[in-house]
């Protein structure tokens, strides 16, 4: 069987991040690789930040790019802490009540609106 090429599609320095970026690639399909969380047994407090490349296949680089630059970009509209309809406080950035998993509404009444000045 022919093996097919890898490319090197970023480095991170955290594990977290690592396994982000591989959860949101993975599930669009995309096969991907990690390298680098191998570190000793007393892991980055002592190594210093190590480096940890995740690499896809050359064919799926380009996917993989547009889908790692769309996960960093910063979100065009912030959620303010809203009230969900249950009675919850959520808190900002949130868009799923923690109580009762409803969803945010931009027309709920949002915390920012009770400073706004008269």
């Amino acid at each position: 069987m022919e093996e097919m090429p890898m490319a090197r599609l970023m480095v991170t320095e955290t594990e977290v991040d690592a396994s982000f970026y591989k959860a949101a690639l993975e599930g669009s399909g995309i096969s991907v690789f990690i390298s680098g969380m191998e570190g000793s047994v007393f892991g980055a407090a002592l190594d210093g930040p190590d480096e940890i490349e995740i690499i896809v296949y050359q064919k799926d680089l380009e996917a993989s790019q547009a889908i790692i630059a769309e996960l960093d970009e910063e979100p065009e509209n912030e959620i303010p802490t809203w009230d969900c309809s249950c009675g919850a406080e959520v808190d900002e950035g949130f868009g799923v009540c923690w109580s009762c998993g409803g969803e945010y509404d931009a027309g709920a009444k949002s915390h920012d609106s009770d400073n706004a000045p008269d």
